[in-house]
Formats: C-alpha cells, structure tokens, sequence
C-alpha cells in the first residue's frame, strides 16, 4: 500500500504559470518557461518491495519515478497509439488481462492520473516530476482539451478540407472518410461537419478562433452572421444574376441547384438557389438593404404570380392557336420550337393542367381571376366530360351509323378518315366500351345519357350481345342451309341473303372451336340447350369449365335432393337456395365433353 511520505513545498499561482507558458507550442509545454525552473519537491510514495508488474493498483502512483517508467508512461503511449489521441477519460483504466497493453499497468487508473496533471498543470504545475513534465509534453499530451482539440483535429481539418475543396463551408451532414488516402489517420470519422456548425451557433472554440484569427482569413472561414453575409455577396446575388442572363427571368423554383459549370460563379456551384429564394420570399432571411438590388433584378417575390403571369397563361394562349382546341394532354411538355419563346420551353403544362383540376390547386388565386378568360379558350375543366362530349358519344353514334349495330370490338380503334369526326381519331373506342361494361367508367354520362345510348343498340352486355344476335342466328342460319351443324374451323359468314346481316362477316368456325374448346359462352349456352338441341348442335362442357361452373351446381343440388340424379327437364330455379349467376341453366341437359 501506498503511503504519502512528503509534499510538494513550492507551488506556482495559476496566473503566473499561464503567463509563463503563454509562448509555448502546442503539444508541450515551453522548456524555456515550464514548471520545472520552479522550486520543485516531488512527492514520494513508499510501499512494499511487491515488483509492479504484479500490484494491485488501486490510486495513482503520483511522481513515482519506478511506477511511471514501467506502467504509467507506457500506459499513456499506449493510449496514444490507440486512440490516435491524450485525452484520457476520468474514468478510463487500463483494461486487466489485454495484451494490447503494458501487463505492469494492468488495472492502473490512468484517467485519473490524467486529470490530476491537468489540474496540477492549472494551477502552476510545480508539483509535476520535471522529467516527466517533459516527456509528457514530448508525446504531445492534452493540458487543455479545448486547446488540444483545436490544435490537433479541427485546425488540421479545416486546413485539409480547405486543401481539397477551396473553401471551408463544410455541409452539416459532414464526416471525414474512414480509410481515405486524402486525409491524416487520426482524423477518420471525425464529424467536421457538425463542429463547424457548433462553432458558429454556439460560440465552441471562440477562444482559439480569436488567437487564430489571421489563419481562419487565410481559410476564408466564416462564422456567425459574416457567412451570411459572405455567401450573400459571393455566392446569391451573383447566381441570381447569371439565373435572369440564361432563362430572361428571376423566378426561381425550388429544385433549382446552380449547375456546376460556366457561366454560373464557381463559388455558387452546387448550391440550393431554389431553396435559398424560397426563404427569402418566406421571410426567412433577413436582406436589410438588399432588396433594392432583389428587384433590379426582377426577382419573383410570388412564385404562383410570377409562373402564371409570365408562361403558363401565354402558354395556353399559344397552345390555342396552334391547335384549335385547349385539350392539354397530360403529358404535354413545350418543346422547344420556334412555336414557342424561349421562356417557356420545357413547361409541363399537361402537369400543369392536371393540377388546376385538383383540389389542391396552387394556381387557385390565379385561377380564380382569369377564369372567363380560360373559358375563352375553351379549357376543359372536367376532362371525363369533355372525352364523352366531344369524342366518345360521337364515335358511338358514328359507328353504328357505319355498322349499324353498336357492338364495338374491344380491339377496335378509331381510324383517322373523313367518316368519323376528327376528335375522335385515334380513340380506343373498343377498350372505352369495355371499361365502361365493367369498370363502371364515365358513369355520370352513361346514367345521363342511357336512352341515347339504347337507341343506338349499346350492349351493356357484350357476350350476351354477341350470342343472341349474331352467334345464336348464324349457327341456326348454318343448319338450315347445310341441315346440320358442324362447322368447319374456316367458316366464315357470307354476306349474303340467306344469312342474318348482323352476322356477315362472322367468323363461325374459329368461334364452335373456341366454344367446344374453351367452353366459351358457357353461360349463355347452358340457358339455350333447347334451341342448341333443335338444330342438332354438340353443345357438351368442356372438362376444365365442368369442373368450374356445373360440379359446384350439382353439389347444390345433392344438397338439397340427396342425390345427384338430375331430371333432364330440370332448371335451376331464380331463388335464394341457388346462387343467382346459376338461375335459368338447364342443368338436366348438361353433358361434359
């Protein structure tokens, strides 16, 4: 055990100590004016003759000359070596039984030996071993945290980050790269980023600034509210002026970052100008006397009036003249034609439309104001109105004038001739119909304009349509003229007399293949056994459509006849013990194939 012998007799005054080392380097301590010229007693230590490879440390061994050659200076290289540094925790101790590290200090409480020669340091540092002063000074260790800090990782990174880009505006988000050749080993991970912004914001190291001040000019570093102002000048203002030199206005939007190339000012490069206008307009920055020179250059303090005023009203104007119509599409973008200035090549103004339309409407004020104007126009405020109205219904009534029907293959497009209107060239009228059958789409017209639409023969239903009125009559027109029913796969309806007109052209053939095959029609054949049997037509289910639509109506029957013996005049009855899709098949006639 440990036992204090004698004490320090001399002890220097904080204030003349610092004075004294005022000139001294960074990492030591000036041998010229250090401690050690002072009357100095070491303090002495006595305690067993247990070697101190095996003590059991358990205070630290202060000015012991035997314990600080065999443990503690060792223990401080050590820490060093790992930790690329010297400032030592309170409560850092060398780990036991970890050879990374000298065994005689195993267990040694190194952070509070560390903090004891800060404080001693402090206050004059006479009762630090002059020996050891020094060759604590000559591995560089941390008198003064802050003052280490600087000097060993946020000086020597701002220099080097200054090296690498030309300035010292490092981002928020920065960290130095782990592993990287451009930067010291000691300074990997470092968040530079975050330090910079802790010095501006909370005045961290403003001691070390002020000492440094010819060195942070030379970094052309910036903190407090002269960054603002240096960005301002250097950076803002003169973007903004190149911005209203290459695009003839100053309205900026948000996305805008300054391209990294001339003849935008390399200082500007990358820089969010979007963003940047965004908080001027919001109030976010404060311009003094700036704003004088914001509006020399025409700067768009409303970015809503600016953007209507200056192109996208001249744009509807435009696209008007050039096609008769205001019918924007949606993905409509001015291209950049002589059609079209300059100003407004590039404005998605199918977008634009788009978002007039919504409810979320950023134009509305605009809006608003030059709506008889838009109307002029002829802008179309509710684009599922003005499709039916100017093209839809057209083409309806427009094919069943040439067809005289109104069942419209799904494939069916539109062709641009002199037979149909103009609007409507180029319509997949086939896919509209089949949206409308059973998606339900333009559902407000439909409902309006049902009775127009029954007068043209519209199938609601386009299998029942196509059975009833064209398949049905041409397989019954097929028998009476060959008496019987086996249609060849090449059969095609004759436009001829003796066929039903609205099955000429019908492909008969490959439609009994697709039946017998497919079992296409199931469910209008399954209700038309009587007429299919009359003509002597094979109607038999195929296995994969059995197995589908008819086992799961035998089952219901079993159900409730105990038995699967089904009448062959037996119909499933329209009630609530059979489901409704199945009401009207004569299940009696039924026969897989």
């Amino acid at each position: 055990m440990l036992r204090l012998v004698s004490i320090s007799s001399a002890r220097l005054r904080v204030g003349v100590f610092r004075a004294a080392v005022a000139g001294a380097t960074r990492f030591g301590v000036d041998r010229e004016h250090a401690p050690t010229q002072h009357r100095y007693k070491a303090l002495r230590f006595s305690s067993s003759d247990t070697p101190h490879n095996s003590r059991r440390w358990t205070t630290p061994a202060l000015n012991d000359s035997e314990a600080w050659q065999q443990a503690v200076k060792p223990a401080f290289l050590t820490f060093l070596k790992l930790q690329k540094h010297l400032m030592v925790p309170l409560k850092f101790t060398v780990p036991h039984g970890d050879k990374t590290w000298p065994e005689a200090a195993w267990g040694y409480p190194l952070g509070k030996h560390a903090t004891w020669l800060r404080k001693q340091w402090r206050e004059g540092g006479g009762c630090i071993d002059p020996t050891q002063l020094q060759e604590l000074g000559d591995m560089g260790f941390a008198w003064d945290r802050s003052q280490y800090k600087w000097d060993r990782f946020v000086l020597p990174a701002l220099r080097r980050f200054y090296d690498l880009n030309g300035h010292t505006d490092v981002p928020l988000s920065y960290r130095i790269p782990k592993g990287s050749p451009e930067w010291p080993e000691h300074l990997w991970g470092h968040h530079l980023g975050r330090k910079v912004a802790h010095m501006r914001n909370r005045e961290d190291f403003a001691t070390q600034l002020e000492a440094d001040k010819n060195e942070m000019e030379r970094l052309n570093f910036c903190h407090d509210s002269t960054l603002f102002v240096r960005n301002w000048r250097e950076k803002v203002v003169p973007a903004l002026r190149v911005f209203r030199q290459e695009f003839g206005h100053c309205d900026v939007e948000n996305p805008f970052v300054v391209p990294s190339q001339f003849p935008w000012p390399e200082a500007a490069w990358g820089m969010r100008l979007g963003k940047t206008v965004q908080q001027i307009r919001c109030g976010k920055l404060r311009l003094n006397g700036d704003k004088h020179e914001l509006e020399e250059l025409g700067f768009a303090w409303n970015h809503a009036e600016s953007e209507w005023s200056e192109r996208i009203m001249p744009a509807f104007e435009i696209f008007r003249r050039l096609n008769g119509h205001c019918r924007v599409p949606g993905a409509f973008v001015v291209p950049p034609d002589e059609n079209w200035p300059t100003r407004l090549w590039g404005l998605k103004l199918g977008a634009i439309v788009h978002e007039i339309r919504g409810q979320d409407n950023y134009y509305a004020a605009q809006v608003s104001h030059n709506k008889a104007r838009l109307e002029e126009l002829g802008f179309v405020w509710n684009v599922s109105e003005s499709k039916w109205n100017e093209r839809i219904l057209p083409a309806l009534e427009t094919f069943h004038l040439l067809k005289a029907h109104c069942r419209v293959p799904n494939s069916f497009v539109v062709p641009s001739d002199e037979n149909w209107p103009t609007p409507s060239w180029g319509l997949r009228l086939g896919k509209v119909v089949k949206w409308i059958r059973s998606e339900g789409c333009y559902s407000t017209q439909v409902s309006r304009d049902q009775a127009r639409l029954e007068k043209l023969g519209f199938a609601w239903d386009f299998y029942e349509a196509e059975w009833s009125e064209r398949i049905l009559p041409a397989l019954e027109a097929f028998h009476k003229v060959h008496g019987h029913c086996r249609v060849v796969v090449s059969f095609v309806v004759p436009s001829e007399a003796t066929w039903p007109k609205q099955a000429h052209d019908l492909k008969l053939g490959t439609t009994v293949r697709t039946i017998r095959k497919n079992a296409s029609y199931f469910d209008r054949i399954a209700r038309a056994m009587d007429s299919l049997e009359a003509i002597e037509f094979d109607s038999k289910i195929a296995v994969s459509k059995w197995e589908e639509r008819v086992e799961p109506i035998l089952a219901t029957f079993k159900q409730l006849h105990g038995h699967r013996n089904v009448p062959r005049d037996f119909v499933v009855p329209s009630n609530a013990l059979w489901q409704q899709k199945d009401w009207g098949i004569q299940l009696g006639k039924l026969e897989p194939r």
